[in-house]
């Protein structure tokens, strides 16, 4: 079971050694990296967060408790690096929305190789990206957790520090609020 795993090798990682740090690293980078992106679309900066996340994870490890999911555990830290990187931003300057790149889209998004059919899926694609980033706050971290990064309704409540029922009310009226959103940027397109 992963759970185990990812504890035993907290424990390690607690007592010092290195190689289970690294461990947790490699199986945690890529989830976490991804958590970031939906968030900045920015590579570079995502990757500044995603190894300030593993550092702060690295000096904190001993406070980790390992009862608790490591996976949790990390996306607490990378929320609230997040949340205090929106922060700066809104203090200086606004918070950039990259389109997807084309080539990534037909790679991976099943569009085959038609480029009308590329077209409007990386149309759709900004359009849902550009939602995202006018939810407030609360509810683009739930929505990214659920959609994007996978995680359980209790999952999500460990890492927001908020109760299952207030996770599912916050999930629920994003939704409703993303709806209402997209409506208005197709909207825009039209």
């Amino acid at each position: 079971m992963a759970f185990d795993d990812d504890s035993r090798l907290a424990r390690k990682a607690q007592r010092g050694d290195r190689q289970a740090f690294e461990v947790i690293l490699s199986r945690y980078e890529r989830p976490i990296f991804s958590f970031i992106y939906h968030f900045f679309r920015n590579p570079a900066l995502c990757e500044d967060l995603t190894q300030e996340t593993f550092l702060r994870a690295f000096r904190f490890i001993k406070s980790f408790r390992t009862k608790e999911k490591l996976s949790t555990w990390l996306f607490s830290i990378a929320k609230n690096l997040c949340i205090d990187e929106l922060r700066r931003m809104r203090k200086g300057t606004t918070v950039g929305i990259d389109g997807v790149d084309p080539e990534e889209l037909v790679a991976e998004g099943g569009v085959a190789n038609d480029p009308l059919d590329a077209t409007i899926h990386l149309q759709e694609g900004d359009i849902v990206q550009r939602s995202i980033a006018r939810l407030p706050e609360k509810y683009r971290i739930c929505i990214i957790l659920f959609y994007f990064n996978e995680l359980s309704y209790e999952e999500i409540s460990s890492v927001m520090k908020i109760s299952l029922s207030n996770t599912k009310i916050l999930l629920f009226r994003g939704k409703k609020m993303l709806s209402g959103i997209y409506r208005d940027e197709t909207r825009k397109k039209m």
